[in-house]
């Protein structure tokens, strides 16, 4: 008689990267509005806020009681400084699964950022340099532990490419970049696409140099998401012309739907429930917006 053979499946787990050089483009909303639309869906989504900004914490959670999980639970400060002292820390305990929206959609879990991650970056640059793969592969490797618990982990990156976005970098399959229909915000494009590929040569480089067979692949960037276009049907004048020439340029990469502005999707974060899933009336053409958006995103990544 043969035995049977148990077979595990293993999570394939979709790791992105919301990203912007300039800021104000309105990243951090994107980046747990389509979070909390997945887990809407019923997908098992990890939001992880690199900001030293703290906007997607302060966004699904009380600074009173971010407060008393950076000091008890920990945060993503504690998850590099611990690597920086040669300590383990545990991801998992820093990671709250219980935020103000979770009654409605309690598949969506927070990794919280903190304010002092702002010198994160001068110090793993003092300790480890600012090239090579150990300054970059921190977060790739605490993930590890965890990963295969969701169906979604989503990085909420700071506007700039130092070394803690360029961790987010190394650890995602793909980068969503969110723009706003202006000049400024959409330069920062063709930017980041070659700091994806020098962190890449950079990395195979340094693997090389050990005579270590294998390559590292970076992420591809997967879509580029214009928010805060002027209106519901599309945007002004001017807005039309820049998207469109960000369509001639990245044609395949510019999302079919769009984010229109809203005050209403402002208010959110004083609530601290997501639009996407608060059920208001008044809400309604923007849940449908940010539905559409997630579903976009979902075929894309």
């Amino acid at each position: 008689m043969i035995g049977l053979v148990k077979i595990t499946m293993v999570k394939d787990t979709k790791v992105v990267s919301f990203i912007n050089y300039k800021g104000g483009v309105g990243k951090t909303t994107l980046a747990v509005e389509i979070s909390a639309s997945l887990a809407k869906k019923g997908k098992d989504v990890l939001l992880i806020d690199l900001d030293p900004q703290t906007n997607a914490t302060f966004y699904l959670m009380e600074e009173k009681d971010w407060n008393d999980w950076q000091e008890n639970k920990g945060s993503l400060k504690d998850l590099f400084e611990a690597f920086m002292d040669g300590k383990s820390f545990d991801i998992n305990k820093a990671i709250n699964k219980d935020l103000n929206c979770s009654k409605y959609i309690p598949k969506l879990h927070l990794l919280p950022s903190h304010l002092e991650l702002l010198f994160i970056d001068l110090e793993l640059a003092s300790k480890f340099g600012a090239k090579g793969m150990k300054s970059k592969s921190i977060l790739r490797s605490a993930l590890s532990k965890i990963k295969e618990n969701y169906d979604y982990i989503i990085f909420d990156c700071p506007p700039n490419l130092n070394l803690v976005t360029q961790n987010s970098i190394v650890a995602s399959n793909s980068i969503i970049i969110v723009a706003m229909p202006e000049y400024l915000s959409t330069i920062g494009i063709a930017l980041i696409d070659r700091a994806i590929k020098n962190i890449e040569k950079e990395i195979n480089d340094e693997i090389k140099s050990f005579g270590v067979v294998g390559t590292f692949k970076g992420p591809e960037i997967k879509g580029i998401l214009f928010n805060r276009v002027r209106y519901v049907t599309g945007g002004t004048g001017y807005q039309e012309e820049v998207m469109e020439r960000v369509r001639v340029d990245w044609s395949h990469l510019v999302f079919n739907t769009y984010v229109s502005q809203s005050d209403r999707i402002a208010q959110r974060g004083e609530s601290k429930i997501p639009i996407a899933i608060s059920g208001y009336a008044a809400d309604k053409k923007y849940e449908s917006q940010l539905r559409e958006c997630a579903e976009e995103f979902l075929r894309r990544v």
